[in-house]
């Protein structure tokens, strides 16, 4: 079992999300596209900020300040609607990506300096080019220029120089381009720590923050159709409005499993392309209550 997820306004965290089976789910140019004018969009609808991002072919990383939203509601809307997009664009059903994103809590600001390094230098990493001001699909550019726009960048660069954007701009581009260890992330991190004299504080919650609230591991959706043993061929047709009567105890096993996971019946008709009145039905027909 994975550690609960630690949530609370203004965290931090380090957001890793594969392709199923490491597929190349992003290969293609207008699906990068496409992931990146949605995180613009949600963005706006809900209260966080993204640090950073890079989109690979087989995964993506981001890094995300939370405010209101909760990370695990900024993730399953982020993932439900890009699994929908990529099953319907490469013409697959099923799952589109491995189980529960991965997430490291960023605590102190020279850990997040180094993450941000980490993660613009992924393309360098995985030799598709050999400097990172040749990759298109990450937020770099962003830094590179010191534009803050739906990517926070005035959050990091303030810590690279306080009062002086062009000098932290230039110190950014110096921690990108230094040589360290691109295959051993530990070393890496010792190394540009001493490099740029990075510090161990910790990042100050908001002053109207509440203590670190422990919530327990929620599975994923896509964990609890594996639990319920539903194959990707009825998802596919449960997600596709079928009515067959043989589908309606697979889809209240799955329904019931959800709500003891704690998901909403919004949720849990957006995961199965119903409307929540349909979800909202099949409760009241089988006498299943929404308090488990």
């Amino acid at each position: 079992m994975r550690k609960p997820l630690p949530i609370y306004e203004g965290a931090i965290y380090h957001i890793t999300q594969r392709g199923n089976n490491k597929a190349y789910v992003f290969e293609k140019d207008e699906i990068k596209s496409f992931f990146i004018k949605q995180l613009k969009e949600y963005n706006k609808k809900f209260d966080y900020e993204i640090l950073a991002f890079v989109i690979m072919d087989n995964h993506y990383h981001l890094l995300i300040r939370t405010k209101e939203d909760s990370i695990s509601k900024v993730m399953f809307y982020i993932n439900n609607l890009m699994g929908k997009y990529l099953n319907n664009k490469l013409g697959r059903t099923g799952h589109v990506f491995e189980e529960r994103y991965y997430w490291t809590l960023v605590e102190t600001d020279g850990y997040l300096i180094w993450v941000l390094r980490y993660i613009h230098r992924n393309p360098v990493r995985a030799h598709i080019c050999q400097d990172v001001n040749d990759y298109t699909w990450s937020s770099h550019y962003f830094y590179k220029k010191g534009f803050n726009s739906f990517v926070n960048t005035d959050f990091i660069l303030s810590m690279l120089h306080p009062g002086d954007k062009k000098t932290a701009i230039n110190q950014y581009l110096k921690l990108v381009q230094s040589t360290g260890y691109d295959d051993d992330r530990k070393k890496d991190f010792e190394v540009i720590k001493q490099i740029f004299n990075l510090g161990e504080n910790k990042l100050s919650k908001p002053n109207n923050s509440e203590e670190i609230i422990e919530k327990p591991y929620q599975k994923s959706m896509d964990e609890l159709i594996k639990a319920v043993n539903i194959s990707d061929e009825i998802l596919n047709e449960i997600r596709n409005g079928s009515r067959k009567q043989s589908l309606t105890p697979v889809k209240i096993k799955f329904i019931k499993a959800a709500l003891n996971e704690k998901y909403c019946i919004r949720e849990i008709s957006q995961f199965l392309n119903a409307a929540p009145s349909t979800i909202s039905k099949i409760l009241s027909r089988n006498s299943i209550s929404t308090f488990p």
